[in-house]
């Protein structure tokens, strides 16, 4: 499961996404996709629905679909944007 980290803050714009890195304060930016996904991660959430969600709301063929939801979710753990947890975490 994969949740947003503690040590940001991020808002829509639009429909995009601002994120602000606390540890850092440097801003990222997500285009619509990567906002909905951002947004779906605010509560602890397998990828696998989040896939699921995307497939349903965007034009996109799960392999694409796949592949880009883990490199984007990759990108955002090397950020320390989202960290992975357990099932079992409260």
């Amino acid at each position: 499961m994969v949740c947003v980290s503690a040590n940001e803050v991020s808002s829509r714009v639009g429909d995009e996404a601002a994120i602000l890195d606390l540890d850092n304060a440097v801003y990222y930016r997500l285009d619509p996709v990567g906002a909905r996904i951002f947004e779906l991660l605010a509560q602890p959430t397998p990828l696998h629905d989040v896939l699921a969600t995307v497939l349903a709301e965007f034009e996109v063929d799960e392999d694409t679909a796949r592949i880009d939801l883990l490199a984007l979710v990759g990108d955002l753990l090397d950020k320390r944007l989202v960290v992975v947890i357990s099932r079992d975490a409260p």
